[in-house]
C-alpha cells in the first residue's frame, strides 16, 4: 500500500488536532481539580472560623454571665460593709460619753445622773438657740448633778439643758443607779 503525501499530511493533521484536544481537556481537568481544591480549602477555612465564632460567642455569653453575678457579689458586699460601718460608727457614738457636771462640786449634795437627747424639733432650731455646738449631740450626753434632792437635780437639768433648747432629759436618778452604756451598746 503506497502512502500518499496527502493521505499522510491529513493523518498528521488529525493526529495533530487529537493531541491538542487531549491536553486542551488535560489543562482543562488539571484547572477545574485546582479550582476544586481551592473551594475545598477556603470551605474549610470558613468551617473554621465559624466554629471559632461560634465559641467567641458561648465564651462571651459565659463572661457576661460572671459579670452579672459578680457585680452582683461587688453590689451584696458594698451593702453589708455599709451597714458594717453603720454599726460601727453607732457602737463608737454609744461608747461616747459626754458628761455635763451641773451643780456646785464642792457641796454636801448627793450626784444624780439624767441622759440628754436631742428633741423632735432640734433641727429646725437657729444655732444661737442650741447650747454648744450641733456635733456633740451625735453623741451619747449624760449630765452628772451635783443636788441635795433628785426635785432640786431635776430642776437644774431643766433650766440648763430646757426644750427652748431642743433638748430633753430623762428623768433623774442617783448616780449609783445609772445604766451602763457598754451594757446599753451590747442590749441595742
Amino acid at each position: 500500500m503506497v502512502i500518499s503525501a496527502e493521505f499522510l499530511g491529513m493523518l498528521l493533521l488529525i493526529t495533530s488536532a487529537r493531541r491538542a484536544w487531549s491536553v486542551d481537556r488535560g489543562s482543562m481537568s488539571a484547572a477545574s481539580s485546582a479550582e476544586k481544591a481551592r473551594e475545598a480549602m477556603n470551605q474549610r477555612q470558613y468551617d473554621k472560623k465559624r466554629a471559632a465564632l461560634a465559641e467567641w460567642r458561648q465564651k462571651t455569653e459565659r463572661k457576661r454571665v460572671d459579670v452579672t453575678t459578680l457585680q452582683a457579689r461587688l453590689t451584696e458586699f458594698n451593702g453589708r460593709r455599709q451597714k458594717a460601718l453603720t454599726e460601727l460608727r453607732a457602737l463608737e457614738f454609744s461608747k461616747i460619753e459626754l458628761v455635763h457636771e451641773l451643780g456646785e462640786q464642792d457641796s454636801d449634795g448627793d450626784v444624780y445622773w439624767a441622759q440628754l437627747a436631742v428633741g423632735p424639733n432640734f433641727n429646725e432650731l437657729d444655732r444661737k438657740d442650741i447650747v454648744f455646738s450641733r456635733q456633740i449631740w451625735e453623741y451619747r450626753n449624760v449630765a452628772h448633778i451635783t443636788a441635795p434632792s433628785a426635785e432640786q437635780a431635776h430642776g437644774t437639768v431643766r433650766t440648763s439643758f430646757s426644750q427652748r433648747n431642743g433638748l430633753i432629759s430623762s428623768p433623774v436618778v442617783p448616780l449609783a443607779l445609772a445604766p451602763d452604756p457598754e451594757a446599753e451598746a451590747t442590749a441595742a
